[in-house]
């Protein structure tokens, strides 16, 4: 019986380990599976490969680009500030250079870190569903609403910030609909 549960907890530990997942929040980061102080956040709708299932944390690497004028902020693409992942001014991460910006580009980029254990989907479907959903039920309360290709992915975080006070959409769900917005722009 031992084994069986031994064997069965095993499984459940390495049920994401070396798979592509996806935060569905804004997640806390760390530098170490011993930190007690958050380096950064990791924000939704990012892919992040799980290389190790600890008993608290995750081990993870993402990789994005970063804007030698942030160096500690990891984008999702090239030139176009869409947030990965943002480390504190204090914090220290290793962030390797995987290929150098040339003519302008930003640095293709991969850090390992840590993260909290659970709140990843497989699928990116499901949340960019839920986002789009908020933002059409809830952002043409006092005008009409916004085509997604309106503004470009660099606007999208202050026109959203600037007005999402007056909506009911939760807090936690905010970052979920600005990459939502970010992500689907055909404006970059």
């Amino acid at each position: 019986m031992k084994k069986v549960l031994l064997v069965l907890t095993l499984l459940a530990c390495g049920l994401f380990a070396s798979e592509t997942v996806y935060s569905n929040k804004v997640k806390s980061v760390y530098l170490s599976p011993n930190d007690t102080k958050v380096a950064g956040r990791l924000l939704p709708t990012n892919a992040i490969n799980i290389l190790e299932d600890g008993k608290k944390l995750v081990k993870f690497e993402i990789k994005g680009f970063v804007n030698p004028t942030s160096p500690n902020i990891i984008y999702h693409s090239d030139g176009v500030r869409i947030l990965a992942l943002a480390f504190s001014k204090t914090s220290k991460p290793d962030i390797k250079t995987i290929k150098t910006g040339k003519d302008g580009a930003w640095n293709e980029v991969k850090v390992v870190a840590y993260t909290t254990k659970g709140d990843f989907e497989k699928d990116l479907k499901p949340m960019f569903e839920k986002a789009s959903n908020l933002y059409k039920s809830n952002c043409s309360m006092c005008h009409s609403l916004h085509d997604v290709n309106q503004y470009n992915a660099n606007q999208w975080p202050a026109l959203f910030r600037s007005m999402v006070s007056r909506t009911p959409i939760e807090k936690s769900d905010h970052w979920l609909v600005i990459e939502y917005l970010q992500k689907h722009t055909t404006k970059k």
